[in-house]
């Protein structure tokens, strides 16, 4: 039985490595949603208890000195005709390879057009000759090589990353020549859980107001393909915030694709607001005329 429980005990700590230890690049592993239609027979697609570093990771990305994608986690799908796109986070507590996961208590997320290439790595040479031409030198990029990639030094004055959570960016691929093989990513949109308590002040953050660890948002979008980066949005509060680089939070993601009304149902929706409002105003003025 001791011997039982030691095996047991040795697996849980090699996930927990597993699921602390991110990928030196930008990887879709297991969390490509497909493609869609937009016939309105498409069904929505879950990709259930999916584990991302720290708490912070998105909402880090949404300030001056850029985000680590190692700190989030990237989707795709693709599009084949326009249509309205709804993304759905939620954390969730999980048990995962029978080590339990705790919650990403307040999601964030943003969509792009645009895929990574494979190898595309915050920190390759094409990267931060990139974002140093793009928003200017940032320090003189000591580093320090572990496992063969190249990473700032810690407390260096660089970009923590390439990653713009409210804006478009770009990302290289590692041993590429600088100004070569650059994945762009044009900013469609976010969506971010709670208040700017939680998120921060960033201009163009949109928050749900209602901070549950679970948010939803809606998209018309063109044909074409899209990434989609997804982290923690606690900025301000805790320990999570910026501190913590090894726990791992479980959540769930929902995409679905529905075809976009027609301007007639959103006029008959429009109409039938009007008139609702119109008979709650007649009825309470009519009961304060009653009270009088």
């Amino acid at each position: 039985m001791k011997t039982y429980k030691h095996i047991l005990a040795i697996i849980s700590m090699a996930f927990i490595a597993t699921l602390s230890s991110a990928s030196a690049h930008i990887s879709y592993s297991g969390r490509d949603f497909g493609s869609f239609s937009a016939s309105g027979s498409d069904a929505p697609v879950l990709l259930s208890s999916k584990t991302v570093l720290g708490n912070y990771g998105w909402a880090s990305a949404t300030d001056a000195n850029l985000g680590d994608s190692h700190k989030l986690r990237a989707f795709k799908f693709k599009l084949l005709n326009t249509g309205l796109v709804t993304l759905e986070i939620q954390g969730l507590d999980s048990i995962i390879s029978n080590v339990p996961v705790s919650a990403l208590a307040h999601p964030g997320f943003s969509i792009f057009k645009g895929l990574a290439e494979s190898a595309s790595h915050d920190f390759s040479a094409a990267s931060r000759a990139y974002n140093d031409r793009t928003y200017g030198p940032n320090g003189n990029w000591p580093t320090t090589t572990k496992n063969g990639n190249i990473y700032p030094n810690p407390g260096a004055p660089n970009w923590e990353g390439s990653v713009k959570a409210l804006d478009n960016w770009a990302v290289g691929v590692d041993g590429a020549a600088v100004d070569s093989q650059l994945s762009y990513f044009t900013y469609v949109g976010n969506a971010a859980d709670g208040t700017s308590s939680i998120f921060g002040t960033a201009t163009g953050i949109n928050g749900d107001g209602n901070a549950d660890g679970t948010l939803s948002r809606s998209f018309v979008l063109s044909a074409g393909e899209y990434s989609i980066f997804v982290g923690g949005a606690q900025y301000f509060g805790t320990s999570n915030d910026g501190a913590d680089t090894t726990t791992s939070f479980a959540f769930n993601a929902t995409l679905s694709v529905a075809v976009i009304p027609e301007p007639s149902t959103y006029a008959l929706f429009g109409l039938g607001a009007l008139l609702i409002t119109f008979a709650y105003r007649r009825r309470v003025a009519s009961g304060t005329q009653g009270t009088l």
